[in-house]
């Protein structure tokens, strides 16, 4: 019986990004995909100047309510950028009502020390209700600090450990994997198991990479459908996304506006 993740992110009509990339590599996988997309965009939010938007959040909520009544069974649900409250509303009301299935939260909405631009200084506070529902959550280290309450500083155990803390005491019980770690000139992971705070690298390609989140939490949760081993499904989703990050490094920097190049990425996953 076919069991669909639900992805609930933005949805960029231009490129490989968000929602076009998570859904591109989970059908190559042999995933079914039920689509909710939290806005539509003619482009991503850099590079091409304002996007046209189109919310969904009405729809959204139909569209799933509509899938219940079928009796449509999801596997999981993998949740990226939302962008306003009410969105969030939606999604957790959606959340609260799987209870059974996988969820993975990649917890958009910061980078380098700051809120991503239109999001409201609360907006951090109503993630944790979404991240309270979720197995595994997947912020940048901006994200980790600013959803459990901390000031934004360097990367250090010392802070990972207490922003651990402070998320188990807001009820978060997800497993928590940091992207985006800069170590000893290679990019990589952090993850508690067993009460041992473990980097998991990978080789670093200087500049920036659109949708590389987007990506990184869809190949997660291919690797934990099939392997519930965190530390393994990290690895195997680490070195899935070196792949396409290794392709797109060749572009030049307007060019990787366009998102991630996935040719040999969706070959490695056949």
């Amino acid at each position: 019986m076919i069991r669909p993740v639900m992805v609930i992110e933005d949805c960029s009509a231009l490129g490989q990004i968000s929602m076009v990339a998570a859904t591109t590599v989970l059908q190559a996988a042999g995933i079914t995909t039920a689509l909710l997309p939290s806005t539509l965009l003619s482009t991503q939010t850099e590079g091409f100047g304002v996007p046209v938007q189109l919310p969904t959040d009405q729809w959204s909520w139909l569209a799933y309510n509509h899938w219940k009544k079928e009796q449509v069974d999801f596997a999981g649900i993998i949740v990226g950028y939302l962008g306003n409250e009410n969105r969030l509303n939606v999604t957790q009301q959606i959340l609260k009502a799987e209870q059974t299935t996988l969820k993975i939260v990649d917890p958009v909405m910061a980078d380098q020390g700051k809120l991503y631009p239109g999001l409201s200084e609360n907006y951090p506070q109503i993630m944790r209700k979404i991240c309270q529902y979720a197995d595994v959550i997947t912020p940048n280290w901006t994200e980790l600090c600013l959803l459990s309450g901390l000031k934004v500083t360097a990367p250090s155990e010392r802070v990972f450990r207490e922003a651990i803390r402070h998320l188990r005491h807001d009820g978060i019980n997800a497993a928590v994997v940091v992207t985006g770690v800069v170590k000893d000139q290679q990019i990589g992971y952090w993850l508690l198991l067993e009460d041992q705070l473990k980097f998991i690298p990978f080789n670093y390609f200087p500049g920036h990479f659109y949708g590389t989140g987007d990506l990184f939490a869809a190949l997660l949760y291919i690797y934990l459908q099939t392997d519930r081993d965190l530390m393994m499904a990290v690895k195997s989703a680490g070195n899935a996304l070196a792949v396409a990050v290794e392709e797109t490094s060749h572009l030049g920097v307007q060019d990787r506006h366009f998102g991630m190049k996935l040719q040999r990425l969706l070959a490695y996953l056949a």
